[in-house]
C-alpha cells in the first residue's frame, strides 16, 4: 500500500497511542471531580494546556478542547458573531467547509459575508481585504494554509492591517499548518487545529483563545476545562494530543528536509507530463502538491490508482464528491481544471521508492 493522503488523515504515532493507553488505564477518574484521583487527572490536562499555551504565548485557561476542528471553527464563528444582532464576516475563497457552512447559516440570519478572492499565486488579495474592512466587520477568518493547494496565507500581514480595527476578531484555521510549518500567530485572536493532522488521534480538536476574547458557547452545561465549552474532558485524548503536538513541533525542521526532497521530485517529474497542470504555487507547504489533468478524468485515474493500492484524493475529504475544487477555480478560473484535480499529500513517513512507484504507475495510466 502507498498512502498519499496525509492532508486528510495521518496514522497515529506509536508513542501517541502508547500514551493514550497508559493514561486510559491509569487515570480513570473524572478530571472535574474534587477528590485526589480526580485532581491527578486534571493535572494531566493542565500539563497539556500549559504546553500548548506556551507555544502560542497565552494562558492555559485560554486553551479550549473540542471534538475536532469543525466544532472549533463553528464555536469561534458563531460564538463571536452571536454577540451582535448583525455585522459582517470576512473569509477567504479557500476556507474549509466548517468555516463556509456556519457563515452561510449566519448569512441566512442577516449577517453579511464577504469572500476575499485569491491572486494567481494563491494568496488572498490584500487590496480587496482592505476595501472590505469597516466598522461593521465582526470577524475576519483566514486559513493559515489552504487544505487543497497547500498555499501559505499572509497571516502576519493580515494581523498588521487589523491593528487599525481593534474591535475586529481575527481567527485562523491552522489545521493544515501545525506540525508542517512555523507561523507567527502573535496577531491572531483565535487559532483552530486538530491532532489527527499531525499523527495524533481523531476525535479531539483545539481552539486557542489567545487574547481571552468574549465567546458565547455552543455547548452549555456543567464544569469543564474552560467556561467556553461544557462536557467532561477526556483525559487520555488530551494527553495523547500533548504527545503528538510535542513530536510534531520539535521534529518539524528534520521532517521538512525529507518532505521537500520528495516534493521536488514530484514537481519535476509531473511537470514533464503534457496533460498535467501543477496547481500548487511554489510557495506552498511541501507536504501538499495539487495537480489537474487537462485531458483525462481525475476521478477515474484516482480509482485506477486505488486498484493498484495507491491512495490519494481528488479534493478535500470533507468536500462533496461532485463539487469542483473551489481553491483551484479561485486561482485558475478554469472549470475543467477545477473538476479534474488530484491532491497528493505526503509526510516524513513517505519513502522515496513509494514516490517512484506512484510516478511509474501514474505515467502508465496517463498514457
Amino acid at each position: 500500500m502507498i498512502y498519499l493522503d496525509y492532508a486528510a488523515n495521518t496514522p497515529v504515532e506509536e508513542e501517541v497511542l502508547d500514551e493514550f493507553i497508559k493514561i486510559t488505564k491509569k487515570h480513570i477518574a473524572n478530571p472535574n471531580s474534587t477528590h485526589k484521583i480526580g485532581k491527578e487527572a486534571k493535572n494531566i490536562i493542565d500539563i497539556t494546556s500549559k504546553n500548548i499555551a506556551k507555544y502560542f504565548n497565552c494562558k492555559k485557561e485560554n486553551i479550549i478542547y473540542t471534538s475536532g476542528a469543525s466544532e472549533s471553527n463553528n464555536l469561534v464563528i458563531k460564538g463571536t458573531t452571536f454577540q451582535k444582532e448583525k455585522g459582517k464576516i470576512i473569509i477567504s475563497a479557500t476556507e474549509h467547509s466548517s468555516i463556509v457552512a456556519p457563515c452561510n447559516y449566519l448569512a441566512e440570519k442577516g449577517y453579511e459575508v464577504a469572500v476575499i478572492p485569491l491572486t494567481k499565486e494563491g494568496i488572498i488579495d490584500i487590496d480587496t481585504l482592505k476595501k472590505e474592512l469597516d466598522e461593521s466587520v465582526v470577524l475576519v477568518s483566514i486559513n493559515a494554509v489552504d487544505s487543497e493547494l497547500g498555499t501559505i496565507q499572509p497571516i502576519e500581514k493580515v494581523g498588521e492591517i487589523l491593528k487599525e480595527y481593534p474591535n475586529i476578531i481575527f481567527h485562523t484555521d491552522a489545521t493544515q499548518a501545525i506540525g508542517k510549518i512555523d507561523i507567527n500567530y502573535e496577531s491572531v485572536d483565535f487559532i483552530t487545529f486538530a491532532p489527527h493532522k499531525f499523527f495524533g488521534l481523531n476525535g479531539t480538536g483545539v481552539l486557542v483563545n489567545r487574547n481571552n476574547k468574549k465567546l458565547i458557547p455552543l455547548i452549555h452545561g456543567g464544569k469543564s476545562t474552560t467556561k467556553y465549552r461544557s462536557g467532561t474532558p477526556v483525559t487520555a485524548n488530551i494527553a495523547a494530543l500533548n504527545k503528538a503536538f510535542d513530536l510534531a513541533v520539535k521534529n518539524l525542521k528534520d521532517r521538512e528536509k525529507q518532505i521537500k526532497k520528495l516534493n521536488k521530485k514530484l514537481r519535476e517529474e509531473l511537470t514533464k507530463i503534457k496533460s498535467v497542470h501543477i496547481n500548487s504555487p511554489k510557495k506552498s507547504i511541501p507536504t501538499t502538491l495539487n495537480i489537474s489533468l487537462t485531458d483525462k478524468n481525475a476521478k477515474e485515474i484516482v480509482k485506477k490508482l486505488e486498484e493498484k493500492e495507491i491512495y490519494l484524493s481528488t479534493t478535500t475529504a470533507c468536500s462533496l464528491e461532485s463539487m469542483p475544487s473551489k481553491s483551484v477555480y479561485a486561482i485558475t478560473k478554469d472549470e475543467n481544471l477545477a473538476k479534474n484535480t488530484i491532491r497528493i499529500s505526503i509526510s516524513h513517513k513517505t519513502k522515496e521508492e513509494e514516490i517512484e512507484r506512484f510516478l511509474e504507475i501514474f505515467k502508465e495510466l496517463i498514457k
